[in-house]
């Protein structure tokens, strides 16, 4: 601090303090996360690799339009000691559902349906649909219909669409050959549950791209890449890998009864093209393709500058859709405080959930450890990508609260 004397009539000479300018603030990041919790989220990652809970870790996560994270530790091939990387291709199972109810929504918009139809106005064979008296019960012992099979029902799980012991004596997906030939497959195996009593997670988006192909009329690999694919820019996602990415393919791990990791279950070759492209499942993908799908969420529909969905269609799937009452103890698959909207679970407790997030986020995951959410709130997305089935809710739960502790 300098002092400088002031000249003053009669009283001589004052002492004044002379305060220095102020430093200039430094501006916090456009995106509102702390650098320095950002590379602690690193070091995490990196901690969990090294203490061998994963082979390799890729994450990415987006705010206010730009890209915050991008990290990729361990490897895709832990024999071959090949990095994971930022464009490692993962099996995303069933993070293929939320990318098929966003194609129905599209469809939707058009006026291809509405929520209450029917399924049997579309697959005339799920008009006579019969219902197990009991979920355990015997095939044979089935009732009526109380209510018809919607689109609706389809879309929140709440279909019945259950049957794991139906479909196996039935062999449906048994060298099933394409959709149309699943449908009727499916049409032959008593639902679980009554349309609308309980929420069961099933088989009912296989049928949901079986609609799309009927309302679309295009084979509905073929809808999602014109759709979605393109728009989006996602050049990395599709139902199989064309030979030249397949380096890019991360193996897949398990962890054995002794806790060391090994070569797992890959879920099939992923360079063969499929005749049959599931609803639920079967999509390969990478963590920045998957966010560009996200980042056209976020916003309301729009990403890489062209609209996929309106933004009231994106707040009606971000919706809670299924009454608290029929979700099971503990919440969608385990997610406590979550509803169910349109694609993915949607939080409705926050507190119940053990997470600090907010309130409306949408959330889903894949068998082989894969894990997003969207928050709308927070301008924010993420994914989480591993190969290590079957997913467990803690690792990804670490993850979003080191992102969380991240935002200024």
């Amino acid at each position: 601090m300098r002092i400088r004397l002031l000249a003053l009539p009669l009283l001589g000479c004052l002492l004044v303090a002379q305060t220095p300018p102020p430093k200039p603030v430094a501006a916090r990041p456009a995106a509102g996360l702390m650098p320095q919790r950002v590379e602690r989220l690193k070091a995490g990652l990196q901690e969990m690799v090294d203490k061998k809970e994963f082979a390799g870790i890729t994450v990415m996560a987006s705010r206010k339009g730009q890209t915050v994270l991008s990290a990729a530790v361990g490897f895709r091939d832990l024999e071959a000691k090949k990095p994971m990387t930022a464009d490692t291709i993962f099996r995303i199972f069933s993070m293929t559902k939320p990318v098929t109810s966003v194609a129905a929504m599209i469809l939707y918009e058009e006026g291809k349906f509405l929520m209450d139809d029917p399924v049997s106005k579309y697959i005339p064979e799920f008009a006579n649909v019969r219902v197990l008296f009991r979920e355990d019960g015997a095939q044979s012992d089935t009732a009526e219909l109380k209510r018809p099979l919607t689109i609706h029902h389809l879309l929140t799980h709440t279909s019945g669409m259950v049957n794991s012991r139906g479909y196996a004596e039935k062999q449906v997906f048994r060298g099933v050959p394409n959709l149309e030939e699943m449908a009727r497959r499916l049409a032959t195996v008593p639902l679980s549950h009554q349309p609308g009593e309980a929420w069961r997670y099933g088989q009912g988006l296989d049928l949901v791209a079986r609609l799309v192909e009927i309302w679309s009329g295009k084979r509905y690999d073929q809808f999602l890449k014109e759709r979605i694919f393109v728009p989006l820019g996602m050049t990395d996602t599709g139902y199989f890998v064309p030979r030249e990415k397949l380096d890019r393919v991360s193996k897949s791990y398990v962890l054995n009864k002794d806790g060391v990791m090994e070569a797992g279950p890959g879920g099939g070759d992923p360079s063969r093209e499929p005749t049959y492209f599931q609803g639920g499942a079967g999509l390969y993908s990478t963590a920045g393709d998957y966010m560009k799908f996200l980042g056209m969420l976020v916003n309301g529909g729009v990403g890489n500058g062209k609209r996929v969905l309106s933004r009231s269609t994106v707040d009606f799937m971000f919706r809670n859709h299924v009454p608290l009452d029929v979700i099971p103890p503990g919440g969608p698959n385990g997610r406590g405080g979550h509803g169910f909207g349109i694609g993915g679970a949607v939080l409705v407790n926050p507190v119940e959930s053990q997470v600090m997030q907010s309130e409306g986020n949408w959330e889903w995951g894949g068998a082989a450890g894969t894990y997003f959410w969207v928050d709308r709130k927070n301008d924010l997305a993420a994914v989480w990508m591993v190969q290590r089935p079957p997913f467990v809710p803690g690792p990804s739960k670490r993850f979003k609260v080191m992102l969380y502790s991240a935002l200024e």
